[in-house]
């Protein structure tokens, strides 16, 4: 088995990815994802081959994509996505969060799924002290 390094860089993205792949899965359970410095498309990460059934059914920018019918109905009624990231160090490369989000906002956009997109400035960091800024300037409106 390979083991992949991570470092504080991918755990914000992989965070943001899980809460609105989650999301998107069970919107029954979670019908709010707040995604920070995301990016929703895993096949991004590393090159680990061919893409099957496992791989597109865990990859949001994807599945989402070829959404339609009654389970895009029911997203439509039940999810709120929450998309926020940054312009500055590490959004670009080598998280390629920046242009992820963009892409996904897009996506849910052209799928009428209710989503906001909040992209800050170029001073913002991939980090823990931009994710602490943009929770508390976001999470009273959901209290």
């Amino acid at each position: 088995m390979r083991r992949v390094r991570r470092t504080h860089h991918y755990r914000g993205l992989a965070g943001a990815y899980h809460a609105v792949h989650f999301a998107l899965q069970r919107a029954d359970l979670a019908p709010l994802a707040i995604g920070l410095s995301g990016n929703y498309d895993p096949t991004t990460w590393n090159g680990w081959g061919d893409v099957g059934d496992a791989t597109y059914f865990a990859n949001p920018a994807a599945y989402v994509r070829n959404m339609e019918g009654d389970h895009l109905e029911w997203i439509r009624s039940r999810l709120s996505i929450l998309l926020v990231v940054g312009q500055g160090p590490f959004e670009i490369a080598p998280t390629k969060s920046l242009p992820a989000t963009l892409a996904f906002a897009e996506t849910l956009r052209d799928k009428g799924i209710r989503h906001e997109l909040d992209v800050w400035g170029y001073d913002s960091a991939h980090d823990w002290p931009w994710w602490r800024r943009q929770l508390a300037h976001h999470l009273p409106r959901f209290l």
